[in-house]
């Protein structure tokens, strides 16, 4: 017996990316803390002054109709977080896009997330600076996948680490070990003042990284770092980290 699948739905959604498909319709990636990601149509975006508009990184709460499975249209949009602030600046934007990204590479439902990622956005829009907001997203990302490491045990020794050491590169699992440990990726070195900032980064609330007085110049070392980290620690390519807006 056949069952048909058509239904609507309503939910709160962030959108990840938009992009034209056809003539004249618009295909947005959206995520929610319930229903993960989805894609959706919607008709007639690209020609219709009175179409359905959804600007990226925005949150709204969207009514949406199933055809099928993979066959998802926007019915309307009450948009209730706009953000609009985000795409006033190159860096800002490289952000959320990076952000974006990798939720999507990701391909989680999982609701940790969807925080994670409307934290960081929200961080960007009331402009906090761009770097911090990206250490912590990408600190917070790379520990949600268990591949991160405390900071304070080489990962492949489990020794202790002391309180001066520099720490390596281990490329068979991804993370920064012990100099014995490591496999010599020369561009992953971290300095121990860096590692004490990503260790108590790891252990404490967002509202705490934010506020952590540390200079421009570690701060940036910190930021290229991660980085360097996460595209070596990626299986996918990371289209943002390849582009050449940062130079890292």
């Amino acid at each position: 017996m056949f069952f048909s699948m058509e239904r609507d739905s309503k939910g709160l959604f962030t959108v990840l990316n938009s992009e034209r498909t056809g003539e004249r319709d618009r295909l947005l990636t959206i995520i929610s803390p319930s229903e993960g990601l989805l894609k959706a149509r919607v008709y007639g975006a690209q020609k219709s002054a009175r179409s359905i508009k959804v600007p990226l990184f925005s949150d709204g709460v969207f009514s949406l109709y199933h055809a099928s499975r993979n066959k998802i249209s926007v019915k309307d949009v009450e948009i209730i977080n706009l953000r609009d602030g985000i795409l006033s600046d190159i860096d800002k934007t490289t952000s959320a896009v990076l952000f974006s990204e990798l939720v999507m590479n990701a391909r989680s439902s999982d609701e940790s997330l969807y925080r994670l990622l409307t934290r960081a956005l929200d961080a960007l829009e009331v402009d906090l600076p761009y770097k911090r907001v990206v250490i912590m997203f990408v600190i917070r990302f790379l520990s949600l996948g268990g591949t991160f490491g405390d900071y304070e045990h080489c990962p492949v020794c489990q020794r202790v680490y002391s309180d001066d050491e520099i720490l390596g590169y281990n490329n068979q699992i991804g993370a920064s070990c012990c100099q014995n440990c490591s496999t010599g990726d020369g561009g992953l070195i971290l300095p121990p003042n860096a590692r004490a900032f990503i260790r108590e980064s790891i252990k404490a609330g967002d509202d705490e990284v934010f506020s952590f007085r540390i200079s421009d110049a570690q701060e940036d070392r910190i930021f290229r770092f991660l980085l360097r980290l996460l595209r070596a620690s990626s299986i996918a390519e990371i289209r943002t980290l390849s582009s050449g807006l940062w130079n890292f």
